[in-house]
């Protein structure tokens, strides 16, 4: 039995926040300020059908091009 959209989504988000963090060498705090304030969960779940079907390394470079779009560097 596969996992609901629900389930797949979180498991998704969460697998690309730990990405997230050991890349980009922040803490779960510095992490999770991040992802909130950027609204990279919200990101996710809209590019949902694109990246649950690639890679976590593309899925992770196209975050980091969605923050720099946004004028964050990490």
């Amino acid at each position: 039995m596969g996992l609901n959209y629900q389930d797949d989504l979180f498991m998704l988000q969460v697998r690309l926040f730990r990405l997230a963090q050991i890349r980009w060498d922040k803490t779960v705090a510095e992490c999770e300020n991040i992802f909130n304030t950027y609204g990279i969960n919200e990101y996710i779940k809209e590019c949902y059908e694109f990246f649950h079907v690639q890679g976590d390394e593309a899925n992770i470079a196209d975050i980091e091009s969605y923050l720099r779009g946004k004028g964050f560097t990490i």
